[in-house]
């Protein structure tokens, strides 16, 4: 299939963009920033603000008049403050596509014509969901991700499809690899998103909450398609929210567990819980022989479903 890049914007599908930022005004100006420089017309960005103090809203309001500025009063948690995003998207535009992306990103400027161009080719197999290529933010083209997270259902884990190497065209080919977006950048069509309905805020404050609902959106025949020539940079910290301490393990090992049972198949819960105690200790023991206790605290806590 050979894609061509949109160049009549009156004919161009409209995207809904949603960016959550919470403390982060420098890193979210450098994002706004980068998509002044986008060359695919049919946009419309709306920065949710999830509680900060920072008065990131009243700068972006003078720099970016076409930015839709969204506040939450406190931080409700990723969940919850893409869904402020969503729920004014589906009030006030008529867009066919809506991308998440991390505030910790910039984007090349074509970046967007790529991905809507990739959609629209494969629209006729039911493709409805698409990811870019993200690198390393200052990285000489070292990868983030080349499509998403793999998931493995046995021992719990996720990796970034192709973290930390090189690109070389390695993954250039293989544009459904069973990795799944997440919203460093992802794209969704309306239908998939509809299917969805919503992020679940049971995952609030954080983790598992966009594979979820990537998941979800899918349906039962949905493919995600990865779009090499779509490329942007990730940072790669988390918005709002600080280290790997107690308060951040026992939140992730909860979702973890919440994420797992939902979308394992019966045999492969059976199995993750049979290793689990052992996930459990080896990750123990490396939070141990970095001293930190909290981070181990907070890991038994999740693990066993306490607050």
């Amino acid at each position: 299939m050979t894609v061509q890049t949109p160049t009549d914007r009156k004919q161009q599908p409209l995207v809904a963009i949603i960016i959550l930022t919470c403390n982060q005004k420098e890193v979210t100006l450098r994002c706004l920033e980068s998509f002044a420089r986008c060359t695919y017309g049919g946009k419309k960005i709306a920065l949710v603000d999830n509680g900060s103090s920072d008065n990131v809203l009243d700068e972006v309001a003078a720099r970016f008049p076409e930015v839709e500025c969204l506040r939450n009063e406190h931080n409700l948690g990723a969940a919850a403050g893409r869904n402020t995003g969503i729920d004014f998207a589906r009030l006030h535009w008529d867009f066919e596509y809506i991308l998440f992306i991390d505030n910790d990103t910039t984007v090349t400027p074509p970046f967007l014509d790529e991905l809507v161009s990739a959609l629209q080719g494969y629209r006729e197999q039911g493709v409805e969901i698409a990811s870019p290529k993200v690198y390393v933010m200052g990285g000489d083209r070292v990868i983030d991700s080349a499509g998403g997270a793999m998931i493995n259902y046995l021992t719990a884990s996720t990796q970034s499809r192709g973290a930390g190497e090189i690109d070389q065209g390695q993954y250039d080919r293989d544009l459904f690899s069973g990795s799944v977006p997440t919203t460093v950048c992802v794209i969704l069509h309306r239908k998939a998103l509809d299917r969805a309905d919503r992020f679940d805020v049971s995952f609030d404050p954080y983790g598992y909450e966009d594979l979820d609902m990537i998941l979800r959106a899918r349906g039962e025949n949905g493919r995600f398609l990865f779009v090499p020539r779509s490329i942007i940079y990730h940072k790669g910290s988390r918005t709002g929210f600080g280290g790997y301490t107690g308060d951040y393990t026992s939140v992730k090992a909860k979702n973890m567990k919440r994420f797992f049972k939902r979308h394992s198949a019966p045999w492969q819960w059976v199995c993750f819980n049979m290793l689990l105690p052992f996930l459990g200790l080896r990750t123990l023991a490396r939070e141990l022989k970095k001293g930190n206790i909290g981070a181990v605290k907070g890991l038994i806590k999740g693990y066993l479903g306490k607050k």
